[in-house]
């Protein structure tokens, strides 16, 4: 372990001290912001605000967690609570922790929206960073392993962005759920 990861994350952990009620707020962020997240880029697809942007987000974050997995087979990074540092207030199973799925998720599709040039993007990306500190907070994660997600989400969002094939394969995705849904 980088011994700087370690420090921040002294720094940035929950200790037997620490307020409930950041620890609640923590709790949320950790837990409901994806999910939040997941249930609002399908209403905005049912309601076709970008469809195209939000199938480059999806992209985006399939792309990355297919990374994160790949990773996980040839590489095992031990969570904080495993190695005996911070508190586990997650609860969370001991499993690979580098990199962030939750971070790469959430920094992949925050990207995505940013680089279609879509406001919502940046609003993402401030939830992107909640979910991250909250992860760290509660012990879940070392803070190397959100940044090993922001960045391995950012660069799927790139990729997915500068495949020129990808628009067809949107718009016809687009015309069978019209098909199909009578929209």
């Amino acid at each position: 372990m980088q011994a700087w990861d370690a420090q921040l994350f002294a720094l940035m952990t929950a200790g037997p001290e620490a307020p409930g009620w950041l620890v609640l707020v923590a709790s949320f962020a950790a837990t409901w912001i994806v999910p939040l997240v997941a249930g609002g880029l399908v209403l905005a697809w049912i309601f076709g605000r970008g469809r195209s942007a939000l199938l480059d987000a999806v992209a985006s974050g399939f792309l990355g967690l297919g990374a994160v997995q790949a990773i996980g087979l040839i590489l095992y990074r031990p969570r904080p609570f495993e190695v005996g540092q911070g508190l586990n207030l997650m609860h969370h199973l001991p499993e690979n922790s580098f990199p962030s799925d939750h971070a790469t998720l959430m920094f992949a599709l925050a990207t995505s929206l940013i680089l279609s040039r879509k406001p919502v993007g940046r609003a993402l990306l401030l939830l992107a960073i909640a979910v991250g500190w909250a992860r760290v907070y509660l012990g879940a994660h070392w803070p190397g392993d959100i940044l090993g997600g922001a960045v391995l989400g950012a660069a799927c969002a790139a990729i997915v962005h500068r495949l020129a094939f990808r628009l067809p394969v949107w718009a016809g995705l687009d015309g069978l759920y019209h098909r199909v849904t009578g929209h």
